[in-house]
C-alpha cells in the first residue's frame, strides 16, 4: 500500500511545482480552540481525564464526548467488554470526572467530529491527570518522536518526492501534523526529514508505528 494517508497541517507550505496544491496553505491554529456555548460546559474544577484536540494542541473544551473503558490486552477493532465510565460535556479546560477508578485498562474516546480515539495503559490514580489525543475524523495526523520516544515539538517536517519538496509542516505541541486531504501523495516513497535527524524514507503507512501514525526520527 502507498503511504497514502498523511494529515492537516498546523502550518503548512506548499512547492508551486506540487499538483493541485495538494496540501492546504494554512496557519498554526489558535490553542484555545473555538469558542463554546458555557451553557454546554460541563463542571468545573479538576477533572481526572483532559481531552486534547490533537490538531491544535488546546484542550477540547465544552465538548459533548462518551469514555469507555475496555480492557488492556483486547485487540483493536475487536469486540471486547467496554464499559461506559463518562458520557456529558467536558467542562472550559477540557476536564472530566469519570464515574470509576480503574487500572490498566485502554480508554475510548468519541465526540463528534472526531475519530475514536484510544489511550493505553490508562490508570486512574489520586491527583493525577491523565490526557487523551482526540484526532479529527477528517484528514489523517502523523507524530514525530525522538528515538528516545520524546515529543519533537515545534519542528519541520519537510517531504518529499524525488527532489520534489511536497510539502513542508510545522509540529505542534503534541507534535502533530495533519493534511486535510487523504491522498496528497501518490505514486512513489516520501522522505521525511527535519533539521538535525537523518532522513526517513516511507513507503507504506504500516511504518508508522503500531498505530499507523507515528514517525520516528534518528540523530
Amino acid at each position: 500500500m502507498i503511504f497514502s494517508a498523511l494529515l492537516c497541517a498546523a502550518c503548512a507550505t506548499t512547492n508551486n511545482k506540487a499538483d493541485d496544491a495538494r496540501v492546504d496553505d494554512t496557519t498554526r491554529p489558535e490553542k484555545a480552540g473555538n469558542e463554546k456555548d458555557p451553557s454546554k460546559c460541563g463542571p468545573e474544577g479538576k477533572g481526572d481525564l483532559v481531552l486534547l484536540d490533537a490538531r491544535t494542541a488546546g484542550p477540547l473544551t465544552c465538548t459533548m464526548v462518551t469514555v469507555n473503558k475496555e480492557p488492556g490486552n483486547c485487540p483493536r477493532g475487536e469486540s471486547c467488554l467496554s464499559e461506559v465510565v463518562f458520557h456529558g460535556y467536558t467542562n472550559s479546560r477540557g476536564q472530566l470526572a469519570v464515574t470509576d477508578v480503574f487500572t490498566n485498562v485502554r480508554i475510548v474516546g468519541v465526540a463528534d467530529g472526531y475519530s475514536p480515539s484510544y489511550l493505553e495503559d490508562a490508570s486512574i490514580t489520586k491527583g493525577r491527570i491523565l490526557e487523551l489525543e482526540m484526532a479529527p475524523s477528517s484528514g489523517f495526523w502523523l507524530k514525530a518522536l525522538d528515538h528516545e520516544g520524546n515529543y519533537l515539538q515545534d519542528v519541520v517536517l519537510s517531504f518529499k518526492q524525488g527532489e520534489e519538496v511536497v510539502a513542508s509542516l510545522r509540529t505542534n505541541d503534541l507534535a502533530n501534523v495533519f493534511f486535510t486531504q487523504r491522498n496528497p501523495f501518490s505514486g512513489q516513497p516520501v522522505t521525511i526529514e527535519a533539521p538535525g535527524y537523518k532522513p526517513a524514507i516511507v513507503a507504506n503507512v504500516a511504518e508508522l508505528g503500531a498505530d499507523g501514525h507515528t514517525l520516528t526520527l534518528h540523530k
